[in-house]
């Protein structure tokens, strides 16, 4: 770790969706790189919520062997009520919130004609409903820590159009950028920042599947001009830059991390057909 970070969130508190997986002796995501450079560049305490409930609560166990302060909480992103509990709860422990990162997502696997309705809906939630109700539940106790920073985790595919699948998942994260943006203007006045990462191909969690296939991971590694995939601290490295006051006048943002593949117009067919 730099010296030149090593106090840039003293005394700040940070709250992540989807972020179950920080556990070091298993594969990390965006959360769990996030929630660990965090911590060692002085943050004070971290609420991890998730709906995998033993992965979550052995990673914050771990934190806290590692002398952090850091609790788990179920939460369904797409529940006013748990949402309000989490904010509730993360005020009593730490009296303060400073940072809102939102990561929760999940894949569509089937094209527009063969997705089931319900697959859809839930997909549109998570990313949507879920990021709507983070950021009413948070902005009051933000603004009464002094202000903060919320950081949206959209997807490059939120700028793309899909292939054979993922057509709600683009969908979804193309709104999470509108949203952003609405939310940058209408919270500006609590002093709360408002801004969205684009991340490209990231082994993590929920990308294994694709990683693990040779022919879908060489795939995607052709397509990247930085040569290969990112990894969850490329990934953090954006969040937490967002989060920190490096990033004092930025707002509405959207920051593209993808090793250049949007940079391109010209892409290989897919022998699978996939994005």
């Amino acid at each position: 770790m730099s010296r030149r970070f090593a106090n840039r969130f003293d005394g700040k508190v940070a709250l992540l969706t989807g972020s179950a997986a920080t556990n070091k002796d298993e594969l990390m995501g965006f959360g769990g790189a996030t929630v660990w450079r965090f911590l060692e560049e002085g943050g004070r305490g971290v609420v991890i919520t998730d709906v995998q409930d033993d992965v979550g609560e052995r990673s914050a166990q771990q934190l806290r062997e590692a002398g952090y302060d850091a609790i788990y909480m179920h939460l369904d992103v797409t529940k006013e009520d748990e949402w309000q509990q989490v904010v509730d709860a993360t005020m009593a422990r730490f009296g303060r919130l400073d940072i809102l990162v939102n990561i929760a997502g999940i894949l569509d696997p089937k094209s527009i004609l063969e997705i089931e309705p319900t697959v859809w809906k839930k997909t549109m939630e998570i990313s949507t409903v879920g990021i709507f109700l983070g950021t009413r539940a948070v902005a009051v106790p933000m603004e009464n820590s002094g202000g903060g920073a919320i950081i949206n985790l959209a997807s490059m595919a939120a700028k793309q159009g899909s292939g054979s699948y993922g057509s709600a998942y683009s969908f979804s994260r193309g709104g999470m950028l509108n949203f952003s943006m609405s939310a940058a203007l209408q919270l500006a006045g609590m002093g709360i920042r408002v801004n969205t990462i684009m991340p490209g191909w990231v082994h993590t969690p929920f990308t294994d599947y694709l990683y693990t296939d040779p022919e879908q991971s060489k795939f995607r590694t052709d397509r990247v001009p930085l040569g290969r995939w990112g990894k969850p601290d490329d990934i953090a490295a954006g969040i937490l830059f967002l989060a920190s006051d490096d990033a004092s006048y930025m707002t509405g943002a959207e920051l593209l991390m993808d090793g250049g593949v949007s940079a391109g117009s010209v892409r290989p067919a897919n022998p699978k057909g996939d994005n």
